[in-house]
């Protein structure tokens, strides 16, 4: 856990001053002053010290119960376990994601992290509860059911706490053709946008194959999106219990509750205007 905090604590400062070098959006305001920063901190907290000890002590019981099931990984070599780990985990993180985008219900949940309207680093712990609870579960425990190395795990949580950052830090910055590859800045801030094309793309964690496998890959070379968001939605509340509540309401209830219109297209870098995001539950867009 110190060493997860020790990554945290570096990356946060590390990447916040990196925002103010070269930005993507200069009107942003960054770190404290941000709308909702404090509310990303409260869900840090819960749903990152918090809620990991709560699903180590579960596995740990679930352990005791099926002690068989608890040396499968143990015994596998260190690079073997990670890559099995590594593989797994980002192929279901694809498919989890796109279906929080296409489920009515886990749509609510996951709006909460899309409805930061002025990304930064911090941005990327704004993070419904039962969103945390279902990727630890689905993801994690079964890995630790099975015996797998502490290391393995935190090895790749530290290596995610600093892609989120720079998946989701108001840094302006370019890698090409790793594109094809990796999930980068640029494809990751094409999902945050209110543009329907961008918001329905890019559903990968660390790798884009599986987005160009599953034809939801969009890049479009050297722009930026206009607007970052959930249309209508602009007035989201920004403390963590207004958050939490909101899964209540589907889109059309949440802007009537927040007494928010919808949001006008915004022109991103080349001057073109944004499309209006559909609700959640519609099909995935054609590929790019």
């Amino acid at each position: 856990m110190l060493i997860l905090v020790s990554v945290f604590a570096v990356g946060i400062v590390v990447f916040h001053l990196l925002e103010q070098v070269a930005p993507i959006r200069t009107e942003y305001k960054s770190g404290v002053t941000r709308r909702g920063y404090l509310a990303d901190i409260t869900s840090t907290i819960i749903n990152g010290p918090v809620l990991s000890a709560l699903t180590k002590i579960g596995a740990v019981y679930l352990v005791t119960c099926v002690p068989w099931k608890a040396e499968v990984m143990g015994e596998w070599p260190w690079f073997a376990q990670f890559a099995l780990f590594f593989v797994v985990n980002d192929f279901l993180r694809y498919w989890l994601h796109r279906l929080y985008h296409v489920n009515e219900f886990l749509w609510r949940i996951h709006r909460v992290h899309h409805t930061v309207v002025e990304m930064d680093a911090m941005s990327v712990f704004r993070i419904h509860i039962l969103e945390a609870v279902i990727k630890n579960c689905l993801l994690f425990l079964p890995f630790q059911l099975l015996g797998i190395s502490e290391s393995v795990i935190i090895f790749y949580s530290s290596c995610d706490i600093i892609k989120g950052f720079w998946h989701h830090a108001n840094l302006r910055t370019h890698v090409g053709r790793f594109n094809l590859l990796f999930n980068s800045a640029e494809l990751h801030w094409w999902h945050h946008s209110t543009e329907e094309r961008g918001q329905r793309a890019n559903f990968g964690s660390i790798l884009s194959i599986w987005d160009r496998l599953f034809r939801t890959f969009y890049w479009p070379k050297g722009r930026w999106p206009g607007a970052i968001g959930v249309d209508g939605l602009a007035d989201f509340p920004d403390d963590y219990l207004g958050q939490f509540s909101s899964i209540r309401y589907d889109d059309e209830h949440a802007r009537e509750k927040f007494n928010a219109e919808f949001a006008q297209p915004t022109a991103d870098d080349n001057g073109k205007s944004s499309e209006q995001s559909p609700p959640a539950g519609q099909d995935m867009p054609e590929p790019a």
